[in-house]
């Protein structure tokens, strides 16, 4: 993915944006993997709001090696994401062995955040985020946890379009948004069903 490329994030939610980061995922001839490297999941991090562009200069500056490790486990985590929350948006339930897998995450996630005091306050904080290549995959997968534990998990949908089917959260007035983005696949299917019908 080049680097002036944005991400297109309109799922409402950072886990749910993250999980779209296999484009067109169930159409094998144009699947395109915007992870591709270590410094597209620092933009999308970065782009998302999950860290600041002064912990992703940082954490550029870490080994290759440990970037390599994190990039995998990013897709795996992404993965896992993915099926969980298509689960939940098909009203299915969420297969064991994905949360398990999941929660292996979650536990590493967890023993980094801790309490500080700031300003006469107390706040949570991450624990030497950029000392770690995975540290950008902390936020992500306690956003993921805490979707999946609250009442927002009924609104989690999945795109009408075949070949789409990105997640995203309906926080629409009546709970009836089948688009992930009306302009590109809400318009597209439209165009295909009115050409069919007229051919």
């Amino acid at each position: 993915m080049a680097d002036d490329v944005e991400f297109k994030l309109i799922a409402g939610h950072v886990a749910l944006d993250f999980a779209n980061t296999l484009d067109n995922r169930f159409d094998a001839v144009r699947t395109l993997e915007l992870l591709a490297g270590y410094k597209d999941l620092l933009r999308f991090c970065e782009q998302s709001g999950v860290i600041s562009a002064t912990e992703a200069s940082c954490l550029r500056g870490l080994s290759e090696r440990e970037q390599q490790a994190t990039l995998r486990a990013a897709r795996e985590l992404r993965e896992l994401i993915e099926q969980i929350f298509s689960a939940v948006a098909h009203g299915g339930n969420v297969a064991r062995e994905d949360l398990s897998s999941f929660n292996a995450f979650l536990e590493k996630a967890l023993q980094r955040r801790q309490l500080a005091a700031e300003r006469r306050t107390i706040q949570w904080e991450w624990k030497a985020l950029t000392m770690s290549a995975m540290g950008p995959l902390w936020p992500i997968t306690l956003a993921a946890a805490e979707l999946l534990a609250s009442s927002d998990r009924r609104f989690v949908r999945e795109c009408h379009a075949e070949t789409c089917r990105w997640l995203f959260l309906d926080m629409s007035k009546n709970h009836s948004r089948r688009w992930c983005d009306m302009k590109v696949c809400g318009n597209r299917t439209k165009a295909r069903r009115y050409y069919r019908a007229h051919v």
